[in-house]
């Protein structure tokens, strides 16, 4: 325990009586601090004992038997699991933490069996509307992937929008609208993640098939679908390195969780890390920068939540297919990322304006590390929307393969030492900006920061 934020690991129970594999795919919590753990092989376990120290946590299964389960979501204290062939909702009559009935609550219209072929996730927004992400890629649907929603009576289900291929999580942002991930592969240029409007396209195109799958279940012939000209783009495009399997988003708001409070996390599948997105809006464009914490999860993290009673980030995941991600992850694991109350240094605002690139830091940096022309190293690139598996990168200036370099021709240190402002002659709407900070604190403590960001404006 060193730094503002901590990782603490959740105990599973190494056997149960039903030969438990605990692939631990989503989770929530009741309004007692209590947490409900969903299981890719179709269980719901409730989590008793939950504490600072995590010593006697008691697990209980809850429900079984249902069709891997990838969203779980507890509203008035009752149960609601996105399964792969509908929404159901459970139902404990008699108050022994067992569900006596489940309810088909909203049943989907497509159930897919191909191994990529999942139903993600489970958000509600203010007014008590449920949403989920379909796949595109590997599902028997006609549409090319989709988030739905249903009303909170469950009797209605639409489309919000369409474009997914592989969306393994969502997220709901303080004013209602939902986010969503996706991974780089056909017609998704990189991973990248989405803030949700309605009746949106967001990419993926079902022009393949495979010998195992066809759009719509062989209804549909790939080479009759035309592209649309073009899609709505991401807030952030992340490259394979910072995320090669993305997965779900949480707005954690809680004061008790320290300076990070009030920002969107976000999960990566692929390489069991968080990161938190530093946000922006410039006239009707929203962009971020994102960055990630120093933190490996065990497993491949891909939901997370915040638990009532501690008001500390909880996140879960499985491992599974994963080319390009992190080595040695766990099929299993449910983590806490506390807030310490401890300082330390961190970047708390990404801001572009024309020509200039502010940041704002918890800490002072020394002045003097500021102003060293060494401390800065920019780097941007484009990506190609196209029907191949994902893209190259390319210059900005030349669109050639490659990544251009840019310079910085002048920095001010803020007064307070807990800023700087970069004058970037060359900077310009790009898909990718990746910039590394390299400062001393005033105790001349080495402090280092990696930056990928996404600019689709730079003034109004």
């Amino acid at each position: 325990e060193q730094g503002a934020y901590v990782l603490d690991t959740i105990g599973i129970p190494e056997q149960t009586p039903w030969n438990t594999w605990f692939r631990t795919s989503c989770l929530d919590f009741f309004s007692d601090g209590r947490m409900a753990v969903g299981t890719y092989g179709g269980d719901v376990w409730i989590v008793s004992g939950i504490d600072a120290g995590l010593e006697r946590l008691t697990w209980k299964r809850f429900a079984g038997g249902l069709y891997e389960p990838m969203g779980l979501r507890i509203v008035d204290d009752q149960v609601y699991v996105t399964c792969k062939d509908r929404i159901t909702r459970l139902h404990d009559f008699t108050g022994n933490d067992e569900a006596d009935f489940y309810e088909s609550f909203s049943a989907d219209s497509d159930v897919s069996v191909n191994f990529h072929a999942f139903n993600f996730d489970l958000q509600t927004d203010a007014a008590g509307n449920f949403y989920y992400a379909k796949s595109g890629h590997g599902a028997d649907f006609a549409l090319p992937g989709a988030i739905i929603r249903i009303s909170p009576d469950g009797r209605q289900r639409s489309v919000v929008a369409t474009g997914f291929r592989s969306p393994n999580g969502m997220g709901m942002l303080p004013d209602g609208r939902p986010t969503a991930s996706d991974n780089q592969g056909q017609w998704m240029p990189a991973s990248k993640i989405n803030v949700i409007a309605q009746d949106q396209f967001y990419g993926w195109v079902p022009t393949y098939s495979t010998r195992m799958w066809a759009p719509d279940g062989g209804r549909i012939d790939p080479k009759s679908v035309v592209a649309p000209e073009t899609f709505t783009k991401p807030i952030v495009w992340m490259p394979q390195e910072f995320d090669n399997s993305s997965g779900g988003q949480l707005w954690i708001d809680d004061p008790r969780w320290g300076p990070l409070s009030g920002r969107l996390l976000h999960t990566s599948f692929g390489k069991g890390w968080m990161a938190y997105l530093l946000m922006q809006k410039i006239g009707e464009s929203e962009q971020a920068a994102i960055i990630k914490l120093p933190f490996d999860f065990r497993t491949g993290i891909m939901r997370a939540r915040v638990n009532p009673t501690d008001g500390q980030v909880y996140a879960t995941g499985l491992d599974g297919w994963n080319g390009g991600g992190r080595p040695g992850l766990q099929d299993k694991g449910i983590q806490r990322l506390r807030y310490s109350g401890r300082p330390e240094w961190m970047v708390t605002q990404a801001t572009v304006a024309d020509q200039t690139l502010r940041l704002r830091f918890t800490l002072p940096i020394g002045h003097a590390s500021g102003l060293d022309g060494t401390a800065f190293t920019l780097e941007a690139w484009n990506y190609r929307w196209q029907a191949s598996y994902g893209s190259d990168q390319y210059a900005p200036s030349t669109n050639k393969v490659g990544r251009e370099i840019w310079t910085v021709a002048n920095v001010e240190v803020d007064p307070d030492g807990c800023g700087v402002c970069l004058t970037v002659p060359d900077l310009q709407p790009v898909d990718q900006l990746r910039l590394i900070c390299r400062f001393q604190g005033l105790d001349g403590t080495p402090l280092l920061e990696e930056i990928y960001w996404t600019i689709h404006a730079t003034q109004e």
